[in-house]
C-alpha cells in the first residue's frame, strides 16, 4: 500500500497552456484544444442541464448533462488525459470510477480466502454532493501540486450549484459528468485509507476484505459474529463523522446491513446485486427474476415480432452479463 506522500498524482499543472497542452493530440492540436477551453469557461452554464427523470430533487439529488456540448468534449478530455492515467496508484480494494474495475470484480474480491464469511456494508449519503468545490481545489492544488489559478479553473469546470439548477452558493461534484467518479474518489483516499486500516485492525486474522464501489461500502471477513460487526460498524461510522476531519461524510444508518456467518446459508449474501457464495459469486434475485420473466414471456405464442426482438435483446444482455461474471470468477480463482 502507498505511502500518504505518494498515495496522490502529481499533475502538476500551472497555467490553461499547461492544461491545452496535456489534453491535445492529433484528433485535437494545441491552439484548438486551448480554445476549447476558453469557450467553455466562457459559455459553462449553457452547456450542462439537469436530467429530470433520472434526479431524485426529494433527495437533492440531480443528475447533470453536458451532452453533445463542448463543455462534455473538455470534461472526458480531462478524465481520459489528467485523471485516468494515475489510476495504477489507486488501492485495489477500490473499483467505482476506475479503469478495469467494476462492481462484478468488488464482490469477487469480498470473497477472501477463507470461509464462513460475514459482512457489513454501508452506503453514503448523497456521494457526489458531499464533496464541495472547495475540495476539489485542495485536492488539485495541495494534493496534485497544480497552481492556484489552474486548480481554481479545474474546479469550476466539474463542478456545479448544489441543488436544482438556477440555484446559487455552495458548489458540489456534478452527478453526472465524466469526471466526478474519478475525482469523489480521490478526493476521500485519506478516508477509505483510515477505514481500510480500522478494518484490518478490528479484524486482524479473519480475512477482512473491503471493497468500495462508488457510494457502497461492502466489507466481509471469517467467523466473525454480529457482535464484532456491530463494534466495526461504530468504529468505521466515527471515522465517516469526526468532527476533527475537515472532510465528513455522512452515512445511511438505516441501510447499513449487517450478516454474521451463522445466518449466512448455503444461498449465500448479496451484496450490489450480487451472491456471495463460498468460492464464487452468482447473479441475485432480481437478475434471476428477471430472466426467468423473459424466458415465460418468450414461451408465448402469441408474441409480435417486434415484442420477441426486444425480449431476445433483453435476455442477449443479461446472458452477456452472466458470462462476465463466470470470467470475473475464473479471474479470481486463477489468481
Amino acid at each position: 500500500m502507498l505511502e500518504a506522500n505518494n498515495r496522490y498524482p502529481k499533475i502538476n499543472l500551472k497555467s490553461k497552456n499547461d492544461l491545452a497542452k496535456r489534453i491535445s493530440g492529433k484528433a485535437l492540436p494545441y491552439n484548438e484544444a486551448l480554445k476549447l477551453i476558453n469557450i467553455v469557461i466562457e459559455n459553462f452554464d449553457k452547456y450542462w442541464h439537469n436530467v429530470n427523470k433520472m434526479s431524485e430533487p426529494e433527495k437533492n439529488k440531480f443528475v447533470r448533462s453536458c451532452k453533445n456540448t463542448p463543455l462534455e468534449k473538455l470534461l472526458n478530455l480531462i478524465n481520459k488525459n489528467i485523471l485516468a492515467p494515475y489510476d495504477c496508484l489507486i488501492p485495489e480494494f477500490i473499483f467505482g470510477g476506475v479503469s478495469g474495475r467494476s462492481h462484478v470484480g468488488a464482490v469477487v474480491y469480498l470473497l477472501g480466502n477463507q470461509r464462513k464469511r460475514s459482512k457489513l456494508s454501508l452506503d453514503i449519503k448523497r456521494f457526489f454532493e458531499q464533496n464541495s468545490r472547495e475540495r476539489i481545489f485542495y485536492f488539485f492544488n495541495k494534493k496534485c501540486q497544480c497552481s492556484i489559478k489552474i486548480s481554481n479553473i479545474l474546479a469550476d469546470l466539474c463542478c456545479v450549484p448544489f441543488g436544482d439548477k438556477g440555484n446559487t452558493g455552495n458548489k458540489t461534484i456534478a452527478r453526472g459528468f465524466a469526471t466526478s467518479s474519478r475525482l469523489a474518489l480521490w478526493c476521500n483516499m485519506d478516508l477509505f485509507m483510515r477505514i481500510y486500516w480500522k478494518t484490518k485492525n478490528i479484524l486482524k486474522n479473519k480475512d477482512a476484505r473491503i471493497a468500495i464501489f462508488v457510494d457502497d461500502i461492502g466489507i466481509t471477513a471469517s467467523r466473525v459474529d454480529k457482535k464484532d460487526l456491530e463494534l466495526l460498524y461504530d468504529e468505521v461510522a466515527n471515522i465517516f463523522s469526526n468532527p476533527n476531519s475537515k472532510h465528513n461524510l455522512s452515512i445511511h444508518d438505516k441501510n447499513s446491513k449487517k450478516t454474521d456467518f451463522k445466518n449466512n446459508t448455503e444461498s449465500g449474501i448479496e451484496h450490489l446485486g450480487l451472491v456471495i457464495g463460498k468460492n464464487k459469486v452468482s447473479v441475485g434475485k432480481k437478475t434471476r427474476h428477471k430472466l426467468n420473466k423473459i424466458k415465460k414471456e418468450l414461451s408465448k405464442e402469441n408474441l409480435t415480432r417486434e415484442d420477441r426482438k426486444k425480449l431476445i435483446i433483453k435476455k442477449k444482455s443479461i446472458n452477456n452479463y452472466l458470462r462476465y461474471i463466470k470470467l470475473e470468477n475464473n479471474k479470481n480463482n486463477n489468481s
